[in-house]
């Protein structure tokens, strides 16, 4: 009898342990799949829609302006070559700058006018393989072409991402400026600057920004 309690014991403990992992289970985490589009913020700091809603409104005003057509009209109407150099992170919040930077980029090759050149973080990759197809490709690839040099770039892209924040408790008002300039590699002349703001009001920040 005692032998038959005990694993009735035993039972019922084990029963009782699955029951609460599996109450636990239902309440844990839950995703969601979302349009990538959609704005959206957590915890109140810059994200993904600031990099994308900045880049859209900054790269058409670069565009717009005289510098183009007076490159192109100098030029035989050939596009210019630009690439991207360093965006300053000036917050106290860590922001992903390779996110703002493809943004960047994306922006300015659909936009058709102008070309883009590879950034310094991948050059390296990019000499490896010509590299090797130099050495090791036979008739095909670039191997009979890079004697010639890859072209270099017109103007250089700059910028910082600044904020100012304003908070009190959980209540915050976080103000960031994007700036960025187009400087032409040949004169080092500032041919563009543009400015982009964007504005958080955060309540309920557990968190000091």
């Amino acid at each position: 009898m005692d032998t038959r309690r005990r694993r009735s014991t035993v039972v019922a403990i084990v029963a009782l342990t699955l029951a609460v992992f599996m109450t636990a289970g239902c309440g844990g985490t839950k995703v969601e799949n979302v349009d990538p589009t959609t704005e959206g913020y957590i915890s109140g700091r810059w994200n993904d829609s600031d990099a994308q809603a900045t880049a859209e409104t900054l790269i058409p005003d670069c565009l717009e302006k005289p510098w183009l057509p007076e490159f192109r009209g100098a030029h035989d109407q050939a596009r210019p070559r630009i690439v991207i150099g360093d965006i300053a992170n000036n917050t106290s919040e860590h922001i992903s700058k390779d996110v703002f930077m493809n943004e960047l980029q994306r922006v300015l090759i659909n936009s058709g006018l102008v070309r883009f050149v590879a950034d310094e973080d991948i050059r390296a990759d990019l000499m490896r393989e010509v590299d090797w197809q130099s050495g090791m490709a036979k008739g095909g690839g670039v191997s009979g072409d890079v004697s010639s040099g890859v072209s270099g770039a017109d103007f250089m892209m700059l910028g910082t991402i600044s904020s100012v924040v304003d908070q009190a408790g959980s209540k915050a008002i976080v103000f960031y400026q994007v700036d960025l300039s187009l400087i032409d590699l040949r004169t080092w002349e500032k041919v563009w600057i543009g400015s982009a703001k964007r504005k958080h009001l955060v309540s309920g920040a557990k968190t000091r920004f």
